[in-house]
């Protein structure tokens, strides 16, 4: 079984959001993990734009690298130029594939402009999930 982790700097939006498409489309078939570099809390927009798409993220725990039970990815996809550099160098034999999405977190607007933004970073991460699902994963559908 394939192991692919996602990481990012903070473990709380992007990340969680790719980790859950992944998973759906996956259908648990593939081992899907994502951590951050450094700690932080669940991102509570990205929870409530990925349950309005389908995919109940609720139970997602933000973890760090040193958190993660496993030692072993085959693929690693990267959310940063910084988790690209610590995925090249703490996991050499591993494929780096790095998907740069804007971060939705950044939006300074008032809450329902923001749920918006979070809404699309929820579709194009979904986009490319389905597309990674079928290329590197080589799933059907």
């Amino acid at each position: 079984m394939a192991k692919v982790l996602i990481l990012t700097t903070e473990n709380a939006a992007r990340s969680q959001m790719l980790e859950g498409w992944l998973r759906y489309y996956t259908r648990n078939n593939v081992v899907i993990r994502s951590a951050g570099l450094r700690p932080c809390n669940m991102d509570a927009f990205a929870v409530k734009a990925m349950i309005e798409a389908v995919v109940d993220i609720r139970e997602a725990k933000s973890n760090t690298l040193g958190e993660l039970d496993e030692t072993h990815f085959d693929q690693i996809i990267t959310l940063t130029p910084l988790a690209t550099s610590e995925a090249m160098s703490k996991y050499p034999s591993a494929t780096v594939e790095e998907a740069i999405f804007d971060d939705p977190k950044q939006a300074t607007d008032e809450e329902k402009e923001r749920l918006k933004i979070y809404r699309r970073s929820v579709d194009e991460i979904d986009d490319y999930a389905f597309n990674y699902a079928v290329r590197k994963l080589g799933l059907e559908f």
